[in-house]
Parts: C-alpha cells; structure tokens; sequence
C-alpha cells in the first residue's frame, strides 16, 4: 500500500504548488485517489463532495457553540479542502483533466468561500456574543469576497487578454505564476496569500478563539486585491477615446 501511495501522490503533483498542499493537504488527499483509483468515480464527482463537507462545516460551525462545534466545523473545512485537492490528483492520475473540470472545480471554491464567511459571521452572532456588527461584518466580507472574485474571473478571461495583451491565467495556475515572478513586496503578498487560502491559518485564528479577526483578516485581504485589480482594470480599458484626427485614431 505505502509503495502505491507514494507512486499516486508523486504522479498526481502539479508543477508548481504551494508548501501547505505538497505537505499537509495532498498527502491524505493521496489516500482519497487510492481509495477511488479503481472505481467509477469522476473528478467532477469529488469536487462536488468538496461542497458538501464544506456544507457540513458551516452547519457544525452555526450549529453547535463551544470547542466542539468550532474544531468539528474546522477540521470539516479541512477535510473539504482534502477533497479539493484530490480532485485534480485523481485528474491527472487516471488522464480526466477537462476544461469544465477546471470552471467548476473554481465555482465550487466561490461557493465555499461564501459558505465560510457566512458561517463564521453566523457562529460569532449566535454563540460568541458578537452582536449585529458580526453580521454587518460578515455581509461586508460577503460583498468584498464577491467583488474580487467576479474581477478574478474578468481579468483571467479571453477578452480581457486579447484587449490588454495580458498574458491569460487559467483557473489553478495562480501558484505557479507568483512562484515565477516573484516582487519585492513578496513577504507581505505572502501574509495576504495565506490568510486569503484560508485552509492554512484558519486553524490559527480557532486555536486563538479570535475567529473574528479571521473574518477581518479575510475581508481586508480581498478589499486590497479588490482596489488593485480594479485599478489596474480602470488604466487598462477605462481610458478616454483618442479625440477625433488624432494619430492611430479609427473612425466608427
């Protein structure tokens, strides 16, 4: 068995991946693709598992007050992040990789990211004597999360890249294309990457009791993407017309 394993998480890795996944998501995601290797089970099937831990989570999460609800609902959004990653493992292992594979491995991703916000601001509204403002907070975050994702689908399109001469970036190659341009600011675009890939510092902020500032952290993170993506939107495609007789002008 240990051999097999092995031979599935080496064959199944992706090119560039971040040190959380290499080590402590994609091991046990490892013995998920053994377990199914061999079945008729798709990937898409257990992207869609991945949504349905996650649904578990955010009902232990608003469901059961104290220790126990907080660390069943984390350790369930492990798992689920577990699963997110077998998905493409088993892809890769058994030649299923698929574009719409791809689209809806990031819906389901969307999907649990809101379904985490909600949770968290819920939990702290309703066990942790938060008050109105975590729901407040919680819709604030809702908003923003949706904000950068909507701007994360717009800029990573086709149009956008053949308007801009962008180079395009698919749905899972983010990783790979900050491990290769690497700025100056990377310490602190590293802090932002880890609290927005919540399955690595959300057990942080539970083992601190300050899923609050889980929820700040995370809204704030996506307000900063949100101003500079927009920006760099606005001074690439938000430009005035050239004035009538200018050079390179083009007649309607």
């Amino acid at each position: 068995m240990l051999p097999d394993l092995r031979r599935i998480y080496r064959d199944s890795l992706k090119s560039a991946d971040s040190w959380f996944n290499l080590y402590v998501a994609r091991p046990p995601a490892a013995v998920v693709v053994y377990a199914l290797r061999g079945t008729r089970t798709t990937p898409n099937q257990v992207t869609l598992m991945s949504l349905v831990i996650m649904l578990g989570a955010a009902a232990a999460l608003l469901a059961m007050p104290g220790w126990l609800g907080l660390w069943a609902g984390v350790l369930l959004v492990e798992l689920s992040y577990v699963f997110d990653c077998a998905d493409g493992q088993l892809a890769r292992l058994t030649g299923r990789t698929s574009p719409i594979g791809a689209e809806l491995d990031f819906l389901m991703d969307e999907l649990k990211a809101y379904l985490l916000v909600a949770a968290v601001a819920g939990r702290l509204y309703l066990h942790d004597g938060a008050g109105l403002s975590a729901l407040w907070v919680g819709l604030a975050t809702l908003v923003t999360v949706a904000t950068a994702i909507s701007l994360t689908k717009f800029v990573r399109s086709r149009e956008y890249a053949e308007a801009t001469g962008a180079e395009r970036v698919g749905h899972g190659q983010s990783a790979a294309a900050a491990s290769q341009r690497r700025s100056p600011l990377w310490p602190v675009e590293m802090v932002f990457r880890l609290i927005s890939q919540y399955p690595q510092t959300l057990p942080l902020f539970a083992l601190l009791g300050r899923m609050d500032a889980f929820l700040y952290a995370y809204g704030a993170v996506h307000l900063l993407y949100v101003a500079r993506t927009a920006l760099a939107v606005t001074l690439k495609i938000g430009r005035f017309a050239p004035r009538a007789g200018d050079a390179g002008g083009q007649a309607e």
